[in-house]
């Protein structure tokens, strides 16, 4: 299982312009943006979805939801949103914390997240949180519309 030692390894390693915060609590965008004392567009959510054989990440801002039908038209393969206890097997991290980086699948980024310089999503568990640039996000995804 990956957390958050591993995830500030990964940002140290790759020397990424990213920060893990501790926050009291964090398990809705709403509750996200209020410890970040931000808007809900500059929170992210990083999906995890299933496809036949093969894991997704798809960001998205707070405010926004994944279309399916985009993701499937994409990459040609019937989707769903995986089960809570399929986002720990499939991206080492629990449901709640999966950052946007650190992924060996497929990661996709919605193109409205770009509009902000910096945003706040999974930081490895429920109870923090990671800051960082979106073109740190973007160097290993595919930037595109995904959202609804």
């Amino acid at each position: 299982m990956k957390d958050v030692e591993w995830l500030k390894k990964y940002i140290k390693d790759g020397k990424i312009d990213a920060e893990i915060v501790k926050v009291r609590k964090a398990s809705t965008v709403k509750e996200a943006a209020e410890e970040m004392n931000c808007s809900k567009k500059q929170i992210i959510k990083s999906i995890v979805l299933v496809a036949e054989d093969e894991a997704i990440v798809a960001i998205v801002d707070g405010t926004s939801s994944v279309d399916l039908e985009r993701i499937k038209k994409l990459i040609g393969k019937n989707v769903r949103v995986a089960e809570r206890d399929e986002v720990l097997k499939l991206t080492g991290f629990p449901a709640g914390g999966v950052p946007p980086i650190g992924h060996e699948c497929k990661v996709f980024v919605d193109d409205r997240v770009l509009k902000n310089e910096r945003v706040y999503g999974g930081g490895g568990d429920e109870k923090h949180l990671l800051s960082i640039k979106t073109d740190e996000i973007t160097k290993e995804a595919i930037v595109t519309r995904i959202r609804k």
